[in-house]
Parts: C-alpha cells; sequence; structure tokens
C-alpha cells in the first residue's frame, strides 16, 4: 500500500524538517507548493508536519525504495468524515521533479484515500502556471471543476487558480 517500484511513503521524520524549512525558500518549490510569499520555513511551523495528527490529516514523507532519503510530501488533509471528502497535497523537493516520483507517489496516495481511508472524494487545487502538475492531474483521472480567476499575484501578474477533483468510482475505473 505504501512502496511503489520507485517510491514509498513513510512518516515524516524529525531529520527531515531541515531540508523541508530550507525547500521553502527556493523558487522551484515554494512557488509551486503554496501561495505564500517564498522564505525558509520557521521551525515551529515545520514540526507541524509531524505534530498535527489527528482522523482529519494523514500526512507522508516520500522516500526513494530502498534509502531514507527525503524527497517530499503528500498528504490526505481537511477530511469533512460525513460527506467522506478530503484534500490531497504533494510537494517534491526541487530537484526531484519530472523524474516519475510524482505520478507514482499520487498513485499511491489515491489508493490509500479510496481504498484504506474509504473517501468518496478528493480534491486539490493548483496554480495556472504549474503545467506539469495539471497535466499530472489529468493524467491520472482528475476532472478540472473550476477555475478561481485571477486568484494570486507573482511577479506582478495575476495567475488563476484551479479546483480538480476525483471520486471513488471514477478512481476505480
Amino acid at each position: 500500500m505504501f512502496t511503489g517500484k520507485k517510491i514509498r511513503l513513510t512518516s515524516i521524520k524529525k531529520g527531515d524538517l531541515s531540508t523541508y524549512r530550507v525547500w521553502n525558500g527556493v523558487e522551484a518549490f515554494g512557488r509551486y507548493y503554496n501561495a505564500f510569499p517564498i522564505r525558509e520555513e520557521s521551525e515551529k511551523n515545520a514540526e507541524k508536519l509531524i505534530e498535527e495528527h489527528s482522523d482529519k490529516t494523514f500526512r507522508f514523507a516520500i522516500r526513494p525504495v530502498g534509502s531514507e532519503d527525503f524527497l517530499g510530501v503528500c498528504a490526505i488533509e481537511d477530511i469533512i468524515w460525513p460527506h467522506h471528502i478530503g484534500w490531497v497535497s504533494i510537494a517534491l523537493g526541487p530537484d526531484y521533479h519530472s523524474k516519475g516520483y510524482g505520478k507514482e507517489t499520487m498513485q499511491l496516495l489515491l489508493n490509500y484515500a479510496f481504498n484504506e481511508v474509504n473517501l468518496h472524494r478528493v480534491q486539490l487545487s493548483v496554480f495556472s502556471y504549474n503545467a506539469g502538475a495539471i497535466k499530472l492531474y489529468e493524467s491520472l483521472g482528475f476532472k478540472h471543476e473550476g477555475t478561481f480567476r485571477e486568484w494570486m499575484q507573482r511577479d506582478g501578474r495575476r495567475h488563476d487558480m484551479h479546483l480538480y477533483g476525483m471520486l471513488a468510482s471514477e478512481y476505480r475505473k
């Protein structure tokens, strides 16, 4: 359930946090991962990745098979149990893009979301300039469900944020 051909999902370890903190200050990570200004993450905020556990959040470190190297993080978050829906996210370190890790991570995460956590629907948001992620999500079967027009400003330009979703029935096809 947690191991693919290239990667495996594990718990996030305290030793991963220093790398995660630095990545937040790197454009190739921060610009794709969140909407906040790029800056190194504080130690206190980074520790929330480990400390904040509940029945509404499942977070994982992404690691290569056979290694403890830290490649990134992924999660199912903000689960609303009466409706069996949750948000999925992935963030790979800047050196690990375009190597197939994202696709395999999402495949493992979706399997976990639909077959272990028993969600009915998962959703995610993605910035319009993140063409690689959009291509990945669509290849996995996510459906474009809406656009928050001119949602963010970066480098003096406005960018949209797209909402994508997938139902359990679509995943099982």
